[in-house]
């Protein structure tokens, strides 16, 4: 587990506990908190349908009053003044007596007592007549609270009428036996208004429903919404209850609460989120604080990986390198400035390292310089014989020009060879080795062909002595001789931007391709691999001679064998590590 992993871990398990203990105190909150406001709410419906109770209650006392009045008696009982004047006025006191009734409320309303044995129908409002089957009718409907249509100055409007018949309770199922009937209407803008002063004390929407599906909404109440509580079946007949009901993809808390003495329930709904309101944003303020301290966290520890962990990791990286042999590597990616100072020190260190572990190495290639100067001076048993032994078969046979052409590419190669005055050639006289070479492995085998295509700029550059023939060589041992047919050998140049390249390619058995990429692998680290060693040779001594990028690139060839490319800077650029 890397240091970020376990510095991530590490937030997690201190804000863990929070979030647990925040959720647990969150839930203890909400339910504290939604038990409050469902008593707080309740007492207030309870409280203001109390108030129109009282305020129906009150209003109904005038009927008690009107009953009891001499006025209203006297006319009750038939006692009609048979003179016109008098039974006029006292018409006229009486419609006196039911305004002043009227006028001792703020509440509108309309008181109306009719006399039945007189066809008689006074008002506290406009003059009415008295039409009995009409009010038989209402009667018959019971004496309680009812919300009807009536015509009050030529305009219909909504109230709440009840009727009080006397002398006795009898009379209210049979008008003949009634001698008074009160009629007491309540305009129903008496009840929105109370409804509105009900609204305005909160953020609630009430309104008045009665179980026959009649309702009366407040003045800005959304009628729509109240049509649809009261669809939702969500309101008892009687009782008090509260309900949660999702309407419009939101739920509702309601609240209803029935007067038994009206026969009327008070209805209020409130939106859930807006009671939980400060609940949750309180919550929500939680949550961002956390994820933002969770995100400054993971913040934290990233650039704690990043100016930390990957330095570290790139330091071990680079020593592990340099302790598998892989002197050339360095610390390249940008570090911080508390760490730039190790990067450098180890830069310069590996560098030094570098440099003593080539200047020793130069110094055994120079003595394997010398050693091949001496061994030069001396002949390849093994070469020699095979070349005589060619040349003694041709001359039993009686075939002069094998043998001429055999002694010329000898003596040709192995002057060459015996040069020792100086380690530096050019490229011409190179493939002249090299052809020399190829011409007397073909006496011998008879089935090599060699061609060379070198433009003739590079002809004159200078390289190293026998650097293209361990090459060659190789294609032969290794990629022609174990191969049944006859097979050939290129080699071509290339310029191309200062460098100057080498290609020497062949059509036999080849090598597989894995081992291919691992020599080529083991090339470029500048490892010695465990077969090839002439390639490794020839690869180091042209970094060594030319510099950095030059050096040999193994590929497979297209014909099946190997493509071996020698590649190096230019004369003039080129660094010269010794001659």
């Amino acid at each position: 587990m890397n240091l970020i992993t376990k510095v991530i871990l590490l937030i997690f398990f201190l804000i863990a506990p929070i979030f647990i203990i925040y959720i647990y105190s969150n839930q203890k909150s909400t339910q504290v908190v939604e038990e409050q406001i469902n008593i707080a709410n309740q007492n207030r419906v309870s409280h203001f349908l109390s108030a129109i109770e009282d305020t129906m209650e009150q209003v109904s006392v005038y009927a008690n009053i009107v009953t009891k009045d001499p006025d209203f008696a006297e006319l009750a009982a038939g006692a009609v003044p048979e003179n016109g004047y008098d039974y006029s006025l006292m018409i006229g006191t009486i419609e006196r007596k039911l305004g002043l009734f009227s006028l001792s409320t703020s509440w509108m309303n309309r008181i109306s007592v009719y006399f039945p044995a007189l066809d008689l129908a006074v008002s506290s409002q406009t003059p009415i007549a008295y039409n009995e089957k009409e009010l038989a009718d209402n009667l018959r409907k019971g004496t309680s609270w009812t919300l009807r249509n009536v015509q009050v100055s030529g305009i219909t409007k909504r109230v709440f009428t009840r009727y009080f018949v006397g002398p006795s309770a009898a009379a209210a199922t049979d008008l003949s036996k009634s001698s008074i009937v009160v009629e007491v209407d309540l305009m129903e803008n008496n009840i929105t208004m109370l409804l509105d002063s009900f609204k305005t004390n909160g953020n609630n929407d009430p309104f008045f429903y009665k179980a026959s599906g009649e309702y009366v909404p407040n003045s800005s109440s959304d009628e729509p919404m109240v049509r649809e509580i009261i669809q939702s079946k969500s309101l008892g007949s009687d009782g008090s209850h509260k309900n949660i009901v999702k309407l419009r993809n939101k739920q509702y808390l309601i609240y209803a609460l029935t007067s038994d003495k009206l026969g009327w329930t008070l209805v209020d709904y409130v939106p859930l989120e807006d009671i939980l309101a400060p609940v949750t944003r309180s919550k929500h303020l939680f949550y961002l604080t956390s994820g933002l301290l969770l995100l400054f966290g993971v913040i934290a520890a990233f650039l704690l990986y990043v100016h930390v962990q990957v330095p570290i990791r790139s330091l071990t990286q680079s020593v592990f390198h340099f302790k598998r042999g892989e002197f050339s590597t360095r610390v390249t990616t940008k570090q911080n400035r508390d760490f730039q100072l190790l990067v450098t020190q180890f830069n310069e260190m590996a560098a030094q390292i570098q440099h003593l572990i080539e200047k020793v190495y130069l110094s055994d290639i120079r003595a394997k310089e010398a050693s091949m100067k001496q061994l030069q001076s001396q002949i390849n048993p093994h070469f020699l014989y095979n070349s005589l032994a060619f040349i003694v078969s041709m001359a039993k046979m009686n075939r002069t020009q094998p043998i001429v052409s055999m002694a010329h590419s000898l003596a040709d190669y192995y002057r060459y060879t015996t040069r020792n005055d100086r380690m530096i050639t050019t490229v011409r006289d190179e493939l002249a080795f090299v052809t020399s070479y190829a011409e007397v492995m073909n006496w011998q085998l008879g089935k090599i062909r060699c061609e060379t295509h070198v433009p003739e700029s590079m002809l004159h550059e200078a390289i190293p002595r026998l650097l293209i023939q361990p090459i060659v060589e190789n294609a032969i041992v290794h990629g022609l001789e174990p191969k049944v047919e006859d097979g050939s050998i290129r080699i071509t140049g290339e310029e191309e931007q200062g460098w100057r390249r080498i290609i020497v390619e062949d059509d036999g058995v080849g090598m597989p391709p894995s081992e291919v990429e691992e020599l080529q692998e083991r090339l470029a680290k500048q490892k010695l691999p465990e077969r090839s060693c002439g390639l490794w040779n020839v690869h180091m001594r042209l970094r060594y001679h030319f510099g950095e990028g030059s050096g040999i690139i193994v590929e497979a060839a297209a014909s099946g064998g190997l493509r071996i490319t020698l590649q190096w800077l230019k004369q003039e650029t080129a660094v010269h590590v010794y001659e």
